[in-house]
């Protein structure tokens, strides 16, 4: 909750600002917690989650997470 109350608070602060903009007229939001959630490796306490944890596409697809997620990472 340290880390992922401030993060969306500051998504919905940019996302009301948009919508209250007229002359914006899309949003493309490119972040998210699938770059280094499917990959198949355990987490536990002491893991370090850094590069090399980014998402395996082969896992994805073994889980039929969506081709559409899997690009964005």
């Amino acid at each position: 909750a340290e880390l992922l109350d401030p993060a969306v608070k500051g998504t919905l602060n940019v996302l009301n600002s948009c919508a209250n903009t007229p002359s914006v007229k899309r949003v493309v939001l490119t972040s998210s917690i699938a770059a280094v959630t499917y990959n198949g490796k355990p987490r536990t306490p002491d893991v370090v989650v850094d590069e090399s944890w980014f998402t395996d596409p082969e896992y994805c697809k073994n889980l039929k997470v969506s081709i559409y997620t899997i690009r964005l990472v």
